[in-house]
């Protein structure tokens, strides 16, 4: 027994059921069932009298004291370590805003804009700077990725140029390599061949249904395109391939979420299945009609978790990673290092063009016409400063370390530090609620390091 005790932990008290709460220490790795005592006890910690604590009381404290939510707490670390220089060992580049895809929803409305295709001495220079910074680190070890306002694998040659060239200066230096993208999936059997010789993985977005797949991302004719994406995951799978799948849902499919879900599971063999309602921007940015229930969404995610269980595919959703412990949402806070098809360097994969308002945020660098990169160090500590234990809205939420503040594009105002609350948000907070519930029952165990149990 203890002569004082006092909460030295991030602590958060959940509404659950029947008076109950949930009591959640997620940088302890500690979860539990409390009733309303407990809770008041808690609540008058900091000034008790402690000959009037009762036993029972006393057990509770203790046992408090014991999992490391009382008396002097170790809790995870959550830090970028990032340097105060720049010095990325990583890049995604934006080779184009053109789409072989007419997608309803695309954020960027790919392919509406005047061609442009990234110059080639702004690949060259992205790539020489990372291996670059490898080498300097003693890492040895560069990432390249493509991604973007278009599909990524659309400027065909120029993408294979960019990877062997990189392949070849790293063969020069002694630096390890790693190659992957985001892509729509149209892809000839040739490239397939090509890419599994030489990439990492792929990110497909397929909305989850051949009806659903055609008419969410429609080919510029108005056609389907589930046809060819559904070539490619058979030639993937049948060659062993990583790749994971991106779904999207509207109002159009959001009651269709499980039978999408088993018919991917059904069909073919992805590493990761990550689903997203969609989000009012790009061509879908006036249209009422997509917006989607977020409740329904909730709902019908946990389901498919809760029958996920023993399955060896990765099922996420991305405002709700409780298996991790985070302070950024993605690389906006991380020297997220992409560049666009005319050179800018932004930390947002959703910022792509100089057009787009945000780029006043997020694009923090330039590469000039003879390849040398110039950093906006203003920008870029505003950018490492957007960390969620900077946000004030934040401080008092449970789901702060593994939502991190959620994606600061999606805010719907320009104080990226500012106040949150809005759909998105609510629906990870139940998601995070969810989980947490489903965890303590004992349902969902796979890469948990909760201590869970009842007070």
């Amino acid at each position: 027994m203890a002569d004082k005790y006092s909460v030295t932990c991030d602590l958060f008290t959940i509404p659950y059921k029947d008076g109950l709460h949930l009591l959640y220490a997620p940088r302890v790795g500690f979860l539990c069932e409390a009733n309303k005592d407990v809770i008041s006890l808690l609540a008058s910690i900091d000034s008790p009298d402690i000959d009037r604590v009762n036993q029972e009381q006393l057990k509770v404290l203790d046992y408090l004291v014991e999992n490391g939510v009382l008396n002097g707490s170790k809790e995870a670390v959550v830090d970028n370590l990032l340097p105060k220089e720049f010095v990325p060992t990583r890049v995604t580049l934006f080779p184009t805003n053109q789409c072989n895809l007419r997608c309803i929803y695309c954020y960027a409305s790919a392919g509406e804009s005047v061609p442009v295709t990234m110059d080639w001495h702004y690949a060259v220079s992205a790539v020489d700077t990372v291996i670059r910074n490898a080498k300097n680190l003693g890492d040895h070890f560069i990432s390249v990725g493509f991604h973007g306002g278009g599909e990524p694998l659309f400027p065909w040659t120029f993408v294979k140029r960019v990877v062997e060239y990189a392949e070849e200066e790293c063969k020069k230096h002694g630096v390890r390599n790693s190659f992957y993208s985001a892509t729509n999936g149209l892809l000839s059997e040739k490239q397939l061949e090509w890419i599994i010789q030489h990439f990492s993985d792929l990110n497909i977005s397929f909305d989850g249904l051949p009806h659903v797949q055609d008419h969410h991302r429609p080919l510029p004719d108005g056609k389907g395109s589930f046809r060819f994406i559904d070539k490619t995951f058979k030639y993937l799978d049948e060659h062993g391939f990583n790749y994971g799948i991106r779904s999207t849902f509207s109002d159009y499919n959001l009651d269709l979420m499980e039978e999408s879900f088993d018919f991917i599971m059904e069909n073919y063999k992805p590493r990761t299945i990550h689903f997203e309602p969609v989000f009012q921007c790009g061509r879908c940015k006036t249209d009422e009609g997509y917006r989607v229930n977020l409740e329904k969404f909730a709902r019908y995610f946990r389901k498919i978790e809760d029958k996920n269980l023993d399955s060896k595919v990765r099922f996420t959703y991305s405002g709700c990673r409780v298996e991790t412990l985070s302070n950024t949402f993605c690389g906006v806070s991380r020297d997220g290092f992409s560049v666009t098809p005319d050179g800018y360097i932004t930390s947002c994969f959703e910022t792509t063009s100089l057009n787009d308002p945000k780029s006043d945020f997020f694009f923090y660098g330039r590469i000039n016409e003879k390849g040398e990169i110039t950093i906006y160090d203003k920008k870029r500590n505003y950018l490492l400063g957007l960390t969620v234990e900077h946000l004030d809205y934040c401080a008092d939420c449970f789901a702060k370390w593994h939502c991190a503040g959620d994606c600061v594009a999606k805010l719907g105002h320009n104080d990226l530090t500012g106040e949150r609350g809005h759909e998105r948000c609510h629906l990870n907070r139940q998601m995070v609620k969810d989980k947490l519930i489903s965890i303590l029952n004992g349902f969902d165990i796979k890469n948990q390091n909760t201590n869970s149990t009842e007070l």
